[in-house]
């Protein structure tokens, strides 16, 4: 039986010193804390390449959010087989879940430049 992953989808951007985007990735961070079995490691997000697989796994009304610069709420579905395949099973859930995207300055690559990441608040 398939479960779902509750969780948040956002887009994480990477700025050099003059304020021009020089890096983004989509992120789902989950609600839940994931135990994978083959990895002997705790799922802490997914990276999507690029927003046709965040159509393609959340909707374009949540990818066209998420481009605005939102951070969305989503489920992400887990089939069966990936719960096998990768020996999936939720271990802890803290509620309530909030997540807020913050910036840091960086140094590397881009002096001066800053860098998005989420934050458990």
């Amino acid at each position: 039986m398939a479960q779902k992953m509750l969780g948040i989808i956002a887009e994480l951007k990477t700025f050099n010193s003059k304020g021009q985007v020089v890096d983004s990735e989509f992120v789902f961070k989950p609600a839940c804390d994931w135990y994978i079995e083959k990895l002997n490691d705790y799922l802490g997000a997914t990276k999507y390449t690029d927003i046709g697989a965040v159509i393609d796994a959340f909707g374009i009304d949540v990818a066209e959010k998420v481009v605005q610069g939102e951070v969305v709420g989503v489920e992400r579905e887990l089939s069966d087989q990936e719960i096998a395949e990768g020996g999936l099973r939720q271990v802890s859930c803290s509620t309530p879940f909030s997540v807020e995207k913050i910036e840091t300055p960086i140094r590397y690559p881009w002096p001066g430049g800053r860098k998005e990441y989420l934050v458990n608040r």
